[in-house]
């Protein structure tokens, strides 16, 4: 234990992964070394004691023993049960009755949905050997994340609004020790821990210790925009879309980040939240303060049952985009940023975010590889669904500048706001009239966009639906290239299909809807603007 009083020389952040490695190392020989007595064996021993005291009630070692063993047991049930929450993450079930057993099913639960028994390779075989099944993860991943495929170069762009000095001021203010100690002490602890096995609820609980160094290294950071490479390993964890999958492209990689490195990206979107209302379109909806799914799910209905009644020709197109988080251009990200306004120092920071994790893939619960990428943001980590909504701003500045050159033309003209489209993260739904020469423009539009940006459109899973008085379908549809599909359409994971009210029996919610979207047609946007 000697060597935990050794204090090396460095950086801040270097200084606390030195320490952090240093704990890890005597934790693993306490563990090791230390007497092992499972649950079982500790409540048969009390058990015996218990007997024994019976026959000698007035035994007062007896006594004090048995006490001594409830005590060694409740502590053991504790632990468990605390181990099996985490383990089964059941973020909903708070301050009850101890359920170790619910955690338990959670776990098998999860683990048999998660499990990979059989995986097809790049040759399309199905393959079960472990190995193999942990060498074709590791060779998709590294394809997927190194990828380059797309531009580096980038046409002067054209932005809705910019960041102005003030929020760039915002933005950049230093940070306080208060920031960072609420976002530990309001950090779920149960959450799983990152590549370097500290959850968040070890940084909460043994805060007075940590706190100096911890503030030191985030501060360090935030002055240079340098992060220890150690700091952004990242494990990534494979969720199945579906029962049964084999597919490696039907697994979602969740990126399971060291803690630290979100303290340091959860104080990133602290100082971003104040902007992202004002910077961000009011038909994007995903992660912003006081914007709502509800508010598009509604709106949705609304305009699906004002597309399906009769009177000329109207087009709604549901498009996918093809693995969206993992294949964002990032220096187009940081292109963008730069012509939104934000200076340049927080640009970087953003850069060396994003930039700089390296990755290893978890298969039954063991990492697998060792690798760099140079595509994609990482589901899991705190600042990727800001940066995202950015990315998709872009796709609104090419469809207002297409409306204003009357190259698109909205739907619902008189009186409803003019509404082009909607956007929650990856889910967007483009309602036009379906003109060839509309067709054709928003196909050019999804072309640039994922050019420039990595988003590619997935053709196969994208659908346009046209009104029943809408002529030539098939060659309208070819212009855009993509399928016809019949309603209802789904949208946020639930069919738009104009029936809302009815189903639920609320034919109130129609003036809701009417309320909604004349609140939005106030907001100054291009893409909503009332006639």
């Amino acid at each position: 234990m000697g060597e935990m009083h050794h204090f090396p020389e460095g950086t801040a952040q270097f200084r606390m992964v030195h320490k952090l490695k240093q704990l890890k190392r005597a934790l693993r020989r306490w563990v090791k070394t230390r007497p092992r007595t499972s649950l079982a064996d500790k409540e048969a021993e009390l058990r015996d004691i218990q007997v024994a005291l019976q026959a000698d009630i007035m035994n007062g070692e007896l006594a004090a023993k048995e006490k001594t063993l409830i005590e060694e047991v409740s502590t053991m049930r504790l632990q468990e049960e605390i181990s099996a929450a985490q383990r089964a993450k059941c973020t909903w079930l708070k301050d009850g009755d101890r359920y170790t057993k619910f955690f338990y099913d959670v776990i098998r639960t999860r683990q048999h949905q998660n499990s990979i028994p059989r995986l097809l390779n790049a040759e399309g075989r199905l393959v079960g050997d472990p190995v193999e099944i942990q060498e074709e993860a590791v060779r998709f991943y590294i394809e997927l994340y190194q990828q380059t495929d797309y531009t580096s170069m980038f046409p002067a762009l054209v932005t809705k609004r910019l960041v102005t000095r003030h929020e760039n001021s915002l933005l950049l203010a230093p940070v306080r020790m208060e920031e960072v100690e609420d976002i530990v002490m309001k950090a779920n602890p149960n959450k799983a821990p990152g590549p370097d096995g500290f959850s968040s609820g070890f940084f909460k609980r043994h805060w007075g210790v940590l706190k100096a160094p911890v503030l030191a290294a985030v501060q360090e950071f935030f002055m240079t925009g340098k992060l220890l490479k150690e700091m952004n390993h990242t494990f990534l964890t494979l969720v199945s879309k579906k029962e049964g999958a084999t597919s490696l492209a039907d697994f979602r990689p969740i990126a399971c980040c060291n803690f630290f490195y979100k303290i340091i990206t959860h104080l990133m979107c602290r100082h971003m939240e104040v902007i992202m209302q004002g910077l961000v379109s009011r038909n994007q909806a995903a992660f912003i303060k006081d914007r709502s799914i509800a508010e598009h799910s509604l709106l949705a209905h609304e305009m699906v049952r004002e597309f399906s009644k009769p009177g000329g020709m109207k087009a709604c197109v549901k498009l996918d985009l093809r693995k969206a988080y993992d294949t964002v251009n990032r220096d187009f990200l940081c292109h963008l940023m730069l012509a939104m306004g934000f200076d340049g120092r927080w640009v970087e920071r953003v850069r060396e975010c994003i930039c700089s994790p390296t990755f290893s893939v978890l298969i039954q619960d063991t990492p697998h590889g060792y690798f760099r990428s140079n595509r994609g943001l990482r589901q899991g980590d705190p600042l990727s669904p800001y940066l995202f909504i950015l990315v998709m701003e872009y796709f609104t500045c090419l469809m207002d500048m297409a409306v204003h050159s009357k190259r698109i033309v909205p739907l619902f003209r008189l009186v409803s706001p003019v509404v082009s489209h909607l956007i929650y993260a990856d889910d967007l739904l483009v309602l036009i009239q379906p003109a060839m020469r509309g067709m054709r423009a928003l196909s050019d539009i999804m072309e640039e966009f994922g050019r420039l940006s990595g988003l590619q459109l997935n053709r196969e899973k994208s659908r346009v639906y046209f009104s029943s008085r809408c002529i030539q379908q098939e060659e309208r549809a070819f212009a855009l290239g993509v399928d016809r599909g019949e309603l209802p359409v789904k949208y946020l994971g639930g069919p738009a299909d104009g029936q809302l009210c009815q189903r639920a029996g609320l034919p109130q919610l129609g003036g809701l809807c009417s309320e909604e979207s004349g609140r939005l047609a106030s907001c100054g946007s291009i893409v909503w603007r009332s006639d």
